[in-house]
């Protein structure tokens, strides 16, 4: 997400306190990395911030964009017009590698 540097503490902690929550009630919906931009290139008058959701599965995904999805997108575009814009992407699959795991 892009969001304006004015709206961007504000809705940081929209993401923390309620539309991460708000997800994790969604069947399947596992957990959530919420990753937020030091540094790095950034549109002067907005900062990035992206959010990973894990799926239990695609089904469970399929569920969530048939019975969910609007209503939860809808949340922040009333609470934020115009402040921030969204892309989505699906990822299947994701290999882990590493000591800690």
């Amino acid at each position: 997400m892009t969001v304006q540097h004015e709206a961007y503490a504000e809705y940081v902690e929209w993401l923390k306190t309620e539309h991460i929550p708000d997800f994790l009630k969604v069947p399947g919906f596992l957990s959530a990395d919420l990753c937020l931009r030091k540094g790095g290139a950034m549109v002067a008058s907005s900062k990035e911030v992206k959010i990973i959701y894990h799926v239990k599965d695609e089904d469970h995904l399929k569920a969530y964009i048939s019975d969910y999805a609007m209503k939860l997108r809808e949340k922040g575009l009333e609470k934020f017009p115009g402040k921030f814009s969204a892309t989505r992407e699906v990822w299947l699959e994701t290999l882990k590698f590493g000591n800690d795991y």
